[in-house]
């Protein structure tokens, strides 16, 4: 998943992402990216076939401080792979890549525990955590449901830089939930974090807002790669622009 370079550049550029105290209001978590980084980016042993007690561990403490902070979440969960084999391509070179790392020792600790999915499932339900399980990719509904529900979405996937969703979207490698603090004038926890919209993105840029679909595409994704077609974007050039100078419109 993902557009690629994009998530760098953003980080990057230091002009997107804003600093956002996050609290009472609703959450979509788009939850096939979530558990994958709770579980490796915690203490959880990453070999031995899974250590399912103590991502449980892991997840219970990430949604008390949701509940801590008055966020309510809603959990959107991805199913099986798109059945007109778009990403087909995409999804064998992954396969691929992590074989080549096995077989010369490399990142072997990086394959996700096949039970992880289900016991993140299992224990959404027993905390009272709503959530849902898609057909196919959960992206456009993750989208859709946070623009009904005028909240922000909680991933890691480059994709939410590009849907337009009023509230915005919050990279959950700033999502600092570890760190719960407690606004000085208010007495409340707020979980410090920065927030992204494609306001600031289109006019930086230029762009109009609705071909952000099509900006999407000549980037490269997982559904279109314009690099193999012998064309590319170069995102580091775009930094060192003059402040009076940007791209051509889209």
């Amino acid at each position: 998943m993902g557009i690629q370079g994009l998530t760098s550049f953003i980080d990057h550029s230091g002009t997107f992402l804003k600093d956002d105290h996050f609290r009472h209001s609703r959450l979509i978590i788009d939850g096939s990216n979530i558990f994958h980084f709770l579980y490796f980016n915690s203490s959880v042993d990453l070999k031995h076939g899974g250590d399912y007690d103590d991502f449980e561990d892991q997840v219970c403490e990430f949604f008390k401080a949701l509940r801590d902070c008055g966020i309510e979440p809603y959990v959107v969960i991805d199913g099986g792979s798109d059945h007109t084999d778009k990403k087909f391509e995409t999804l064998r070179q992954r396969a691929q890549s992590k074989i080549n790392n096995l077989s010369m020792g490399l990142q072997g600790d990086r394959i996700i525990p096949v039970l992880v999915k289900q016991v993140f499932k299992q224990v959404l339900s027993s905390l009272k955590v709503p959530f849902a399980q898609c057909i196919f990719e959960a992206d456009q509904e993750i989208a859709s449901l946070a623009q009904r529900w005028n909240c922000p979405v909680l991933s890691n996937d480059s994709d939410f830089y590009i849907f337009d969703i009023q509230a915005g979207y919050l990279p959950f490698f700033h999502f600092q939930w570890q760190n719960v603090s407690v606004q000085r004038w208010s007495s409340q926890n707020y979980i410090p974090c920065k927030r992204y919209t494609t306001t600031s993105f289109c006019r930086h840029f230029n762009i109009n807002r609705q071909l952000l679909p099509v900006f999407a595409a000549i980037a490269g994704n997982d559904y279109v790669n314009l690099t193999n077609m012998g064309f590319s974007i170069r995102w580091k050039g775009y930094p060192q622009m003059e402040s009076n100078q940007k791209p051509s419109k889209f």
